[in-house]
């Protein structure tokens, strides 16, 4: 991930109610495109998904 995706990752859980991993993060956007209803877990809603986003060079392992 880049250390944008990182940062608007790091900024979506800060919305969420309680505590939320970025590995549960990253899992309720994979679920939402996947289709895949995360609500049903209590991440979020649709309306809170975060952008698309690009690949840059600023990549974090």
């Amino acid at each position: 991930m880049t250390s944008e995706m990182i940062a608007r990752t790091d900024a979506w859980i800060a919305h969420q109610p309680g505590y939320v991993s970025r590995q549960d993060a990253v899992r309720h956007c994979v679920d939402l495109i996947l289709g895949q209803p995360t609500h049903e877990r209590g991440l979020g809603s649709p309306s809170g998904v975060m952008g698309q986003d690009t690949a840059g060079s600023d990549a974090v392992d």
